[in-house]
């Protein structure tokens, strides 16, 4: 279905005032950044912002959105490895991908304990990953004593930890990289002996 000019037109100001928060939010941090703010250097009046986001809260939402659309859209593609645990170190890259490209300050915001989105369930990433671990767990290379679930929320609290300490480090290493070795490490926990 074809787009036509004026919501092709919503979609570029909705994405520019996305983007121009998060840079913005990067460099002075989500309770420094005024609405007004956003609204200045996207070009855009206050009455704009308000069709596409109820507050400056709704921009962390859009976080997630997006996050979920891009595991759907392209990491549960590219999840061709041959075994489940490969699979599962190559999606906790590309959650570190995706903290590293919203940027510390913004994740920082996100680690917020009144943040209950992180702990939300049936987001679309963790419904890729639970279907990869299944599909483990059915070719015998996974533990079957846990279920798929369990396994899935055990491995997002360790990957929220990581995150964290990436945001408590100022961002300071590497985090796809470090993501890489350490759910290398841990999946072998799940590995049938």
């Amino acid at each position: 279905m074809e787009l036509t000019n004026r919501k092709k037109q919503a979609m570029e100001t909705q994405n520019k005032i996305y983007e121009v928060s998060i840079k913005l939010m990067e460099e002075k941090g989500f309770n420094d950044v005024k609405i007004e703010d956003i609204c200045r250097d996207a070009g855009v009046s206050i009455g704009s912002f308000y069709n596409y986001f109820k507050s400056k809260n709704d921009i962390l939402l859009e976080i997630y959105s997006r996050a979920d659309n891009f595991f759907k859209n392209v990491v549960e593609k590219k999840l061709n490895k041959k075994s489940a645990a490969e699979n599962i170190v190559l999606l906790f890259y590309y959650y570190a991908l995706c903290n590293e490209t919203t940027g510390v300050e913004t994740m920082k915001q996100l680690y917020a304990p009144s943040n209950k989105l992180f702990i939300k369930k049936g987001r679309y990433m963790q419904t890729v990953l639970t279907n990869v671990i299944k599909k483990g767990q059915d070719d015998g290379e996974l533990i079957s004593d846990m279920t798929a679930e369990e396994i899935t929320e055990y491995l997002f609290i360790a990957a929220r930890g990581v995150g964290y300490d990436w945001t408590a480090h100022e961002g300071s290493y590497d985090l796809k990289e470090f993501s890489i070795k350490y759910f290398k490490r841990l999946i072998k926990i799940f590995l049938v002996k």
